[in-house]
């Protein structure tokens, strides 16, 4: 038997309690958790129990539960296999309050990017930490801008569903305008925007889960999002999003940090460049 696939549901269930109470700053109930979690309520208070027991949650005097003091040692080991987590933070706040943007920080894999830390995002779970992205276009053009031909050619190819020649041809143009001016920029395509913000609508009104809220509001955004990368002297006013790469010893993005303008008023592409000069030598200054 391939056990490759093989799931455990007693560890899903374990893992989908600790990530909602990650994103519950305020505490969930044990009814709530069963809610969410899609688990019974006997199941929950099992594992409950047992993630109390361990101190890797903790219930408080108004009968709700949160993250406990257990998990402090993964959080250690975090922060000594990751020392890019406490300086990212600096770097996120820098520009989140240089620039009035949101920004998140996403660790580039070879298949996936996967959020690590978020900035003036809120809580609406379309930028939670944990999140991943598969690297396809858009989300992953920073990641693959400075490999070789050979490998941007195996990666275009893999996409699916799979792309057209003219898209291949328009995602290799885009590689060559991030790798030109160190990093890319994106806009919300002019068809696209009312479509776009009807699905949000929708989404508000239908109280979906938030996983499906985060697959469809990444789908949208695949298929609307257009680089102005090569043109964001002129259309920095639209511009909606600024992905900056960051660079590892090899020479290629280890990081990358989404930036969510929204058009702010005054900006300037040398404001801009400023920026992202200073957020980038804050992280690559590491040893």
């Amino acid at each position: 038997m391939d056990t490759s696939t093989t799931k455990s549901p007693p560890t899903a269930r374990v893992m989908d309690v600790l990530g909602t109470l990650a994103n519950s700053p305020h505490g969930r109930t044990s009814a709530e958790l069963a809610k969410i979690c899609g688990i019974s309520t006997s199941t929950c208070a099992l594992v409950l129990a047992e993630l109390e027991r361990r101190s890797w949650v903790s219930r408080r005097d108004d009968r709700r539960f949160c993250l406990g003091s257990g998990l402090f040692g993964l959080v250690h080991g975090l922060r000594a296999q990751f020392p890019l987590l406490d300086r990212g933070r600096e770097a996120l706040d820098f520009l989140h309050d240089t620039l009035g943007a949101g920004c998140s920080m996403s660790r580039i894999g070879g298949r996936q990017l996967t959020t690590i830390d978020t900035v003036g995002h809120g809580t609406d779970g379309g930028h939670a930490v944990g999140q991943r992205f598969p690297i396809d276009p858009p989300f992953g053009l920073v990641a693959m801008a400075w490999r070789d031909d050979q490998s941007v050619a195996a990666w275009l190819q893999r996409v699916l569903p799979r792309l057209t020649r003219t898209e291949i041809a328009q995602h290799q143009r885009v590689l060559s305008d991030i790798r030109a001016r160190g990093y890319g920029a994106w806009r919300f395509d002019d068809t696209h925007q009312s479509l776009h913000h009807r699905l949000a609508g929708v989404l508000a009104s239908l109280e979906p889960t938030a996983q499906i809220t985060r697959q469809l509001t990444t789908l949208m955004t695949m298929v609307t999002l257009q680089s102005v990368t090569d043109s964001l002297e002129t259309d920095l006013p639209s511009t909606e999003f600024v992905v900056l790469p960051i660079f590892g010893s090899d020479g290629q993005p280890e990081f990358q940090i989404e930036i969510h303008l929204g058009g702010p008023a005054g900006l300037t592409p040398a404001d801009l460049d400023a920026a992202l000069a200073h957020a980038q030598g804050l992280l690559t200054a590491l040893p």
